[in-house]
């Protein structure tokens, strides 16, 4: 098992914290505040930096681990920031379609933290559960002893390698939750993004319909436009999901409470993994089996 500085970071930031799921908890709330226009999501974001330090016991902008998760906020924020430019209805609107795809296209990436969760839960057994085994059973069982022995260890080496390993293996678990957690607050960001946009062409749409027969026409041409796409992603298969264009807003909604679904599964099953249970294997299999 092998790990990269930034699943070591992530191990950092929490080995100190009571709650790990603190974290997770404050960014999702910082990015439901009203946060349309950029300069206030990025205010949302210190003061929730701020409150995390404090509730970690470490700098959070000063933690190494802040420079992977500052970059997607910021550049995002741009996003939402241009959101708001749009001048015309049916820009509004392919605004919140392209901004409901993307919550889509992070949506997927779910896949990949199943896969991750599942390996983690499959290393446990073979790499960490037997070591703990041995080193249990070798002062009483010759058995046991011996295997220790083929193995080309003694007490302290063993004892040495599966700390290693039991570090390794935390440090996983707190990337990946910290990874979910990134996608979360993208997902949401994304989420705000297409609720500017749809308020921008509701706006648009009812000052139209309310300029006389020529306004009533250009609504009316707005929305037939937005029936053609939804068709055409209902004949055209990858083109996109119709139901982003039917309802961007409920959409893009549906795509963040999926992955703060799994979020949510990910923060227990770090906080089980940074807790004494990982040194038994028994209270680990339960806890982590039903994950």
């Amino acid at each position: 098992m092998s790990i990269s500085k930034k699943a070591a970071d992530a191990y950092s930031l929490f080995k100190k914290a009571k709650k790990i799921r603190t974290y997770g908890k404050l960014v999702k709330e910082a990015i439901n505040e009203d946060t349309r226009p950029g300069a206030l999501m990025k205010l949302g974001i210190r003061g929730m930096l701020e409150i995390a330090g404090k509730a970690l016991g470490t700098s959070l902008t000063s933690h190494p681990y802040f420079t992977y998760h500052k970059i997607h906020l910021e550049a995002l924020a741009q996003a939402l920031n241009a959101s708001s430019n749009h001048d015309n209805a049916l820009g509004a609107l392919n605004r919140a379609i392209r901004s409901a795809d993307a919550a889509e296209s992070l949506t997927k990436t779910v896949g990949d933290f199943q896969f991750r969760k599942n390996g983690l839960k499959l290393i446990y057994g073979p790499l960490i559960a037997s070591s703990l085994a041995l080193l249990r059973d070798y002062g009483t069982d010759p058995q046991a002893a011996r295997d220790m022995k083929d193995a080309g260890h003694t007490p302290g080496s063993l004892k040495s390698v599966t700390d290693q390993n039991i570090y390794e293996f935390r440090a996983l678990w707190c990337e990946l939750f910290l990874d979910s957690v990134q996608l979360l607050a993208m997902a949401q960001v994304e989420l705000r993004a297409t609720e500017a946009a749809m308020q921008k062409f509701e706006e648009k749409m009812k000052a139209l319909s309310s300029g006389g027969n020529m306004g009533k026409i250009a609504a009316y041409k707005v929305e037939e436009e937005r029936q053609w796409q939804q068709f055409d992603r209902m004949t055209k298969p990858g083109t996109g999901s119709e139901n982003a264009v039917e309802d961007p807003v409920g959409f893009a909604r549906n795509q963040v409470n999926a992955i703060e679904k799994v979020t949510d599964l990910l923060g227990d099953a770090c906080e089980t993994a940074m807790s004494d249970d990982t040194y038994d294997p028994n209270k680990i299999a339960s806890r982590l089996g039903g994950m």
